[in-house]
């Protein structure tokens, strides 16, 4: 569960990182009551990194499968044949 965190508690830097680390989860910063960014510790960054990385490969794949479905692809031959016409290769 994040937890929540002043913006103003982060002038001091090793009383701001305590709650982080002591919890294991994100700290979300406030100013004026509302989020303003996230903190987390490197450990936690390091475990979402390949979660990331996979939801940005579905989007990839999402978006081939979406251009093919609508006819926006063309096959290695002709587009090899388009970029030696285009570029007079």
């Amino acid at each position: 569960m994040p937890i929540c965190v002043p913006i103003r508690n982060m002038k001091d830097t090793a009383a701001f990182a305590e709650p982080g680390h002591a919890a294991q989860a994100p700290a979300i910063v406030t100013k004026n009551g509302k989020e303003t960014l996230v903190s987390m510790s490197s450990e936690i960054h390091e475990g979402l990194r390949p979660e990331a990385a996979r939801a940005q490969l579905y989007a990839i794949v999402d978006k081939g499968i979406s251009d093919i479905e609508s006819g926006c692809s063309r096959d290695a031959k002709t587009l090899t044949a388009d970029v030696r016409k285009q570029y007079d290769l």
